[in-house]
This record gives C-alpha cells, sequence and structure tokens, in this order.
C-alpha cells in the first residue's frame, strides 16, 4: 500500500478508538524517515522499509496526545537498524531520567547531543526533533525542553506537568528511527503515559500458517 492509504487507516482507527480530532498522520518511510524528508507523497511502502508516524495533537475529551513510533515493514530489524534504536532510546531515558519536580529542563536538555552530532551549525535546526514540550490543553507550550533554549532560560518542572519527549537516529537517505513517549512530572519523578512498546523497532508478526503434528 502506499503511505497515504496507510495515513488514512491510522486515522480512521483513532476515531474509532474514540479520539476527539485527528490531524492527519503523515507516515515516512523508506529513505525518507532520516532526515526530515517530506511526506504525503503517495510512496508505496516495500519489504524491508523503516515508517514512522508523528501521531501529533491526536485529542481525547480535550486534552492533546503527542507520540511517535517506529515500524519495519515485512522483516525484523538488521544490528544496523537496533543500534541507531538503542542510541536514541538510551538518549531519551536520560532526558526523561532528569524529568522530576524542583528539577529544571535544563538538567534534561544536556542529554540531547549539540547540533553538530548531526552536521548542522545551529541548535535551531533540530529544534522540532530532539525536543521536550508540554501537551495537554494546549501543544508545544511550556514546559520546553532542548540545546538551543534550555540551557540559557531553564525551567523548572512542576508536580502535574505533561510533556511529549521525542528524538530520532539515522543515516541520511538510508532510513532512520523515531520515538516520542508522552511524560508526566509526578510526586517521585518521570511516569511515562504511553503504553505501546518503546523498547525496540515495532516488527511484523508473521502468522503460522501450518504446523507439523
Amino acid at each position: 500500500m502506499r503511505d497515504t492509504e496507510l495515513s488514512r487507516i491510522v486515522v480512521q482507527t483513532l476515531y474509532e478508538a474514540g479520539a476527539d480530532e485527528v490531524p492527519t498522520v503523515n507516515f515516512h518511510s523508506g529513505p525518507l524517515t532520516f532526515d526530515r524528508g517530506f511526506n504525503r507523497g503517495g510512496r508505496l511502502i516495500q519489504t524491508g522499509d523503516l515508517l514512522y508516524a508523528p501521531m501529533c495533537g491526536v485529542t481525547y475529551l480535550g486534552y492533546r496526545s503527542c507520540t511517535y513510533r517506529t515500524l519495519i515493514a515485512g522483516r525484523k530489524a538488521n544490528d544496523k537498524e537496533k543500534d541507531w534504536y538503542k542510541k536514541m532510546l538510551d538518549r531519551l531515558d536520560a532526558v526523561i531520567s532528569e524529568v522530576k519536580p524542583g528539577a529544571t529542563t535544563a538538567d534534561a536538555a544536556k542529554h540531547f547531543p549539540p547540533a553538530s552530532y548531526w552536521g548542522y551549525k545551529d541548535e535551531v535546526e533540530v529544534l522540532t526533533v530532539e525536543i521536550g514540550h508540554g501537551i495537554g490543553i494546549f501543544s508545544y507550550g511550556p514546559p520546553i525542553i532542548n540545546r538551543q533554549w534550555s540551557l540559557k532560560h531553564p525551567q523548572v518542572f512542576e508536580e502535574g506537568m505533561v510533556m511529549g519527549i521525542e528524538s530520532r537516529e539515522g543515516e541520511f537517505r538510508v532510513g532512520g528511527v523515531r520515538l516520542e513517549n508522552m511524560v508526566l512530572v509526578a510526586k517521585d519523578g518521570a511516569e511515562i503515559l504511553d503504553y505501546t512498546p518503546r523498547d525496540r523497532i515495532l516488527e511484523p508478526v508473521v502468522p503460522h500458517l501450518w504446523s507439523p503434528i
């Protein structure tokens, strides 16, 4: 199927699950998964493609959510892809570990790599992909976690704040992985609110068509 068809299925499924509002879900696939390739191109998904879908601003009972997950089409992830994912997950875990009442966004932002790691000259160039941002009644409000803003203008985490925290890894024109978790600032630290598996690239489940007797 094409990426646009898959997006339609996801939007319909979210509404059937009870969502109030679903902005367009734009899948990125294959070499367009890194770095920020265009979407809605009608690209035919091929065996072996990495895919991710930014489900940003999906609303339930007036509250907005923001999640990313990475999938792979028709095969299991190879060692390179698993390595990308581990680097990204370790980074996000380090950022999330700093989220606690009284700590600041600067404490969390230091775990994001500098823009030069990605070959960029300025932090603004990774603003939307290496970031934590408030969600809830409003999207993309405070607190903000990124190197461009937080290191110079830290904001204090307060109990009850909710944010999306996201990152990615990959290779230009080859492919990449992406993950975003929704995180609550709880009394004893960070609580991840979304329950879709985050520890791995989501691979296809291949049913057994027969079994020996």
